[in-house]
């Protein structure tokens, strides 16, 4: 008998991607993942997040406002350790609906017609008696009574004999299918809300932040980011009267220029007060314009009630 060293190779690579499938996959790994993600949440909870330097200085001292900064405290759900973290719990969630899935699709579906009388009686919880009915006859009650108890049943003819089998709750494993793609929904929708896309960006096309003060027309289109990113925060600063077409997206210790798919003009900014002084209302009177139709509307904008435009 001869042994080849390529045939070795290729069986270790196999069992090593084996592994690390199984690893990935595996509820232990998914748990200890959503563990470090709730962590790190409460720690992004407590410490407010992107604010300046100088902040955190003020409240934890020079020597420890350094060292949280160093491991992104400030900025937990942009840190890349967050986002490496949920992109493990995206491939490690779908991984686990890849292989149960479609077992659990097949049960689903499955009747248990091949069982053997042997196999029944094998079984711990078991009873065997006789009856006078025939067998046309007693098929028919038990079905009746499980149906009357909830089951779903079905009768199958083999060997000479009958066989009815039954199930209930089938469709609760459509239960694990949807919470692990609601997992894989949120955690995706986390990476797009993140400065994922725009990371993606400054990688594939060259873009990096802007650092300093200038003129938001002037700036190199370096530092500009286009129509089609897919999810940003930014802010734009719009006095009344005048109009933007571009929002500011802060990242790192620079800025990114966002264009923006219309232009938003502030025709009057209202404040309301109550009896007491105290702010009732924030309101901004706008003037949306889609550069691509010509459309122009007015708009209301007010705290907790957005201006949502060509979205869900």
């Amino acid at each position: 008998m001869s042994v080849t060293t390529e045939g070795i190779v290729l069986h270790t690579r196999r069992r090593w991607v084996s592994d690390i499938v199984e690893l990935l996959s595996s509820m232990r790994f998914a748990i200890s993942l959503l563990t470090v993600i709730s962590i790190a949440s409460v720690i992004g909870t407590v410490v407010n997040q992107n604010e300046p330097m100088s902040n955190y200085a003020n409240q934890f001292g020079p020597f420890w406002a350094d060292i949280l900064s160093r491991f992104s405290v400030y900025s937990v759900y942009a840190a890349w350790w967050f986002l490496l973290i949920m992109a493990f719990l995206v491939t490690s969630t779908s991984l686990c609906i890849a292989r149960n899935a479609p077992k659990m699709i097949s049960d689903m579906k499955s009747w248990r017609e091949n069982v053997r009388e042997q196999s029944l009686r094998n079984f711990h919880h078991h009873a065997e008696w006789s009856t006078a009915s025939t067998r046309e006859a007693l098929a028919d009650d038990v079905g009746r009574t499980l149906a009357a108890k909830g089951y779903q049943w079905k009768m199958v003819a083999k060997d000479g004999a009958t066989l009815v089998t039954a199930k209930q709750g089938a469709a609760n494993k459509l239960g694990y299918i949807f919470a692990h793609s609601a997992i894989v929904i949120i955690c995706v929708g986390g990476l797009l809300d993140s400065n994922l896309p725009i990371r993606f960006q400054q990688w594939l096309y060259d873009k990096e932040p802007f650092i300093g003060n200038g003129v938001i027309a002037e700036i190199p289109a370096k530092h500009r980011l286009g129509l089609n990113n897919p999810s940003f925060r930014g802010n734009t600063f719009v006095p009344e009267g005048a109009s933007s077409n571009t929002a500011i997206v802060p990242v790192g210790e620079g800025v990114m220029i966002q264009q923006l798919p219309f232009t938003l003009q502030l025709q009057k900014f209202v404040i309301d007060f109550y009896s007491t002084g105290m702010p009732k209302l924030f309101a901004s009177e706008v003037l949306v314009t889609d550069p691509e139709t010509g459309k122009t509307f007015p708009a209301t904008i007010k705290v907790n009630e957005p201006l949502i435009y060509k979205g869900p």
